[in-house]
């Protein structure tokens, strides 16, 4: 497949992600966690993941990623995770005040990191691009 278009198909599933991602996270917290947002999630770390493997066969057929960005990738794909399972748990549990409290506790934080690992790739991608990486 061309790299072109591959990229481009990476792109897209990242900025699905971003898109979903950030629904699930501040719809959640403005409405309460539902099943909605649960589904909604899911869409976001599966189109994170796509993205993210994308970007991965992009990269290795032209030279590894920063360093930086390969550990907070996998450390933002890992908390995406985790905040979904933590989702998923608020929403099934007959305890679901106490699992969604602690949800939107660290809510904010892991989406902030994913953001860090997101914005980073993308400078990163832009910087190799020029020539500047």
């Amino acid at each position: 497949m061309d790299n072109n278009l591959m990229l481009i198909q990476a792109v897209i599933w990242m900025m699905l992600a971003l898109i979903f991602y950030t629904w699930a996270v501040f719809s959640g917290r403005r409405q309460g966690l539902h099943r909605k947002h649960l589904i909604i999630f899911g869409a976001g770390l599966i189109c994170d993941f796509l993205g993210s493997y994308q970007m991965n066969l992009i990269s290795n057929a032209y030279g590894r990623p920063p360093l930086w960005h390969s550990i907070t990738g996998i450390a933002s794909l890992s908390g995406m995770a985790f905040h979904f399972l933590l989702a998923l748990i608020a929403s099934s549990t007959n305890r679901a005040e106490a699992a969604n409290l602690v949800f939107h506790r660290v809510s904010i934080t892991i989406y902030s990191c994913w953001l860090v690992a997101f914005i980073g790739g993308a400078v990163a991608g832009m910087m190799r691009m020029k020539g500047i990486a």
